[in-house]
């Protein structure tokens, strides 16, 4: 390649086009198609690399709550992604740095550590994923019968420089065989390049260059191809024959590795070496995404977990959870109004309060007065729009100061208080439908009174049976999926490469053309079963298994306890991520426990929805609420919702609630492998991993029917399973 072309290749002379846009699901658009994701068209002809282009931008104006929410989750999830990379650095010689883990958008480089996860609104731009931009990529190619590479840096280099047809394995007498490569060469620091015989290299001024040419002066290489090991390729010059390994070193790594290295840090090559993969049969691009419950009517859940609002907070989860206490004095009250956005309310409660006063000094009777000041208080208590004065626990004080180093997505004090907001405003009447009682659309046994007893007592034994206190579905449940940044080599913050832990970098989606970068965001609104397990049932679970002994006082709550033991699982729950007995990493314990009962179940009745409403399991997902004992199953599709679950309901109800508790139903066809393993597998009780909340972790069969442990519990002794201690304790209500 000439100088020339190369000045052409960068754009200087050839006016950059702009790239064409293709067509695909939301979803698939935000995922598998983001910026960045190399793919191949129909057919495998033609490798392309997702750019973004200008789009439809999504005004929050008016829901700024879910735009709280967004920034929330990703200023979490960085924070979780950058210690979990840094903390690589105790189990190698050299220094771990922050530029290593995550992109600029996401970090301020002038600050140190977590404080500098700093996320600018206005470096953002929320975009719903309608279509995207493509480039081809990468523009290597290899002549099948001359062997010869030819790299383009553009596409507008290739258009002003053609591929030459003449082959000259042929002296010109037959037309080339010309062949995207579809290997290329990536980096855990989320770069990708073309398998090109020109390294990446820094001259004496520091500044990146790539030489494209031998050594010899000739500009063309073969690459020869021994066998399937790209250790046994090489690239040999068209001069003077000499060989060129495939390796390429990683631009970012290089600028930022080297220097230390010649200052003496004990930096490797290996460090900063890119790896040549085969993008047909390895993937080379993890996109990062992220969803939640949107609570628009309730803005406070977003503000009450500021550090401002800490006693706010303190009591919210104390009155939740039966910790006691008293009204609060008016001062209080008129606080929590002014927070909730209901300020103007206050103002006829003091009115109501000074006329009980004025009664009671000229001697009459106040007690109308003061009941219309109770009603008020009491709605207010049931709205949530003000707490009780409580009296927490000195334990449950500092959970609140120490949850703000939780991972958000398992934290058992925010899910509490967003699963208060979901039963005050999803699972009330009109908002939801109790399975127990014939419905409508819900069940072919409305309209008659005698057929309606009978399926409220069917359901009631059969939900019984599962240790279910309550089923509802959600007619509609607004969701929030998405995606604002991608990986390579690895969806998680390390890898590992030569025996040796490596960072990896979160790299946002490249910019639009107004210099922001795309999140993709895809609002939903589908139906949703929810189940909550019944509390008595559980503690006794929890007592078998070892790990609380006694149900709290009353109006005490399991949920109250688990909060104050909680120990953080962490963003990608490395304690429970093991696979190896050899490597247990976890005591059980209350939040453990629960948890994993909750979300066995709630893989356990997606893997029923699945057969009997025809819905794939990679089109739903879950929401697990361990304090309360509940979790959410819902759809996610982005099509019209076909009332899937409203229908599988009235069809199938009776054979969906015979499944859930059919033990043939939760064996595995791995059988004796899957047991000694823990009791999950992609054959029985795992989903996508795309779809589950934890990756598939924190998850057994053996919840669910007893069996052995999973290989992260330090215990081991053989887990007791909630259905055969729902049997139990039915047959001893029966005897009794």
């Amino acid at each position: 390649m000439s100088d020339s072309q190369a000045q052409a290749a960068g754009g200087r002379n050839v006016q950059r086009p702009r790239p064409p846009s293709m067509n695909r699901s939301q979803p698939q658009l935000a995922t598998a198609y983001a910026p960045g994701a190399m793919f191949t068209w129909e057919g495998g002809k033609g490798a392309c690399i997702a750019a973004p282009i200008e789009g439809a931008a999504i005004d929050f104006s008016g829901r700024s709550t879910r735009r709280d929410q967004i920034f929330e989750s990703m200023t979490e999830y960085c924070q979780s992604w950058l210690a979990r990379g840094m903390a690589i650095a105790n189990n190698r010689p050299a220094p771990v740095y922050e530029v290593q883990l995550l992109d600029s958008c996401f970090f301020n480089q002038t600050r140190r550590g977590l404080s500098g996860v700093e996320l600018a609104s206005d470096q953002f731009e929320f975009l719903r994923p309608e279509r995207m931009g493509y480039i081809p990529g990468p523009l290597v190619y290899r002549c099948d019968q001359c062997e010869i590479v030819r790299e383009y840096l553009s596409p507008a280099h290739q258009l002003f420089d053609p591929l030459p047809t003449a082959c000259r394995a042929h002296n010109g007498e037959r037309e080339c065989k010309w062949r995207q490569l579809d290997v290329v060469y990536v980096h855990w620091s989320g770069a990708l390049e073309g398998l090109s015989p020109y390294r990446n290299t820094l001259d004496a001024q520091g500044e990146l260059r790539k030489i494209p040419r031998c050594q010899c002066g000739a500009a063309d290489f073969r690459l020869i191809k021994q066998g399937n090991q790209f250790s046994r390729w090489c690239f040999r010059c068209t001069g003077c024959a000499a060989e060129r390994e495939v390796y390429q070193t990683d631009p970012l790594s290089l600028a930022w590795l080297k220097p230390r290295m010649d200052e003496g840090v004990s930096h490797e090559w290996s460090e900063i070496n890119m790896i040549p993969i085969s993008y047909r049969a390895s993937p080379v691009f993890y996109v990062q995404t992220a969803r939640f419950i949107v609570y628009d009517a309730d803005p406070d859940i977003v503000t009450i977990m500021g550090p401002t609002r800490l006693t706010d907070l303190t009591d919210r989860v104390a009155g939740l959870h039966g910790f006691g206490g008293s009204d609060p004095s008016p001062e209080r009250i008129r606080a929590q109004l002014e927070n909730r956005g209901r300020a103007g309310m206050f103002g006829i409660y003091e009115s109501i309060l000074r006329q009980a006063d004025a009664a009671r000094a000229n001697g009459q009777d106040a007690s109308s007065y003061d009941d219309m000041a109770r009603d008020m208080l009491q709605a207010w208590y049931n709205d949530g729009d003000v707490d009780r004065e409580t009296q927490a626990s000195s334990r449950l004080q500092q959970q609140i100061i120490d949850r703000a180093g939780y991972a958000r997505r398992y934290d058992p004090i925010r899910s509490t208080v967003e699963h208060d907001a979901l039963r005050r405003r999803k699972l009330t009447a009109d908002q939801s439908a109790d399975l127990r009682t014939a419905q409508a659309d819900l069940c072919a046994e409305f309209g008659d009174p005698e057929n309606e007893t009978v399926y409220s007592a069917r359901v009631d034994e059969a939900l019984a049976r599962s240790g279910i206190a309550e089923a509802r579905l959600i007619r509609d449940l607004d969701m929030v999926e998405f995606s604002f940044g991608f990986t390579r080599v690895s969806a998680t913050p390390v890898t590992v490469q030569k025996n040796r832990p490596m960072p990896v970098r979160l790299v946002g989606f490249p910019q639009l053309p107004n210099d922001k970068r795309p999140i993709y965001v895809i609002e939903q609104q589908n139906e949703a079963l929810y189940i909550r397990l019944d509390s008595v049932a559980v503690a006794e679970f929890l007592r078998r298994n070892g790990v609380m002994a006694t149900p709290p006082p009353a109006p005490r709550t399991i949920g109250g306890e688990l909060i104050e033991s909680y120990v953080d699982f962490g963003m990608f729950l490395p304690d429970f991520a093991v696979r190896d007995e050899a490597a247990q990493s976890r005591s059980r314990d209350i939040a453990s426990t629960v948890y994993l009962l909750l979300h066995s179940f709630s893989h356990h009745v997606m893997h029923g929805i699945a057969r009997f409403s025809g819905l794939d399991l990679g089109s739903m997902s879950e929401a697990i609420f361990p304090a309360d004992l509940a979790f959410l199953v819902h759809r996610r599709g982005m099509t019209e919702d076909l009332g899937n679950l409203s229908s599988m309901w009235r069809d199938h109800n009776a054979a969906f609630l015979d499944y859930l508790v059919s033990r043939r139903e939760l064996r595995c066809g791995s059988g004796t492998l899957c047991d000694h393993r823990g009791g999950a597998c992609p054959a029985c009780i795992m989903i996508p991993e795309t779809s589950c909340i934890a990756g598939n972790h924190l998850l057994s069969r053996a919840a669910l029917v007893g069996g052995r442990a999973p290989p992260w519990d330090a215990d081991q002794t053989p887990l007791a399973g909630y259905f055969e201690v729902v049997r139990d304790l039915a047959a001893a209500s029966e005897g009794g």
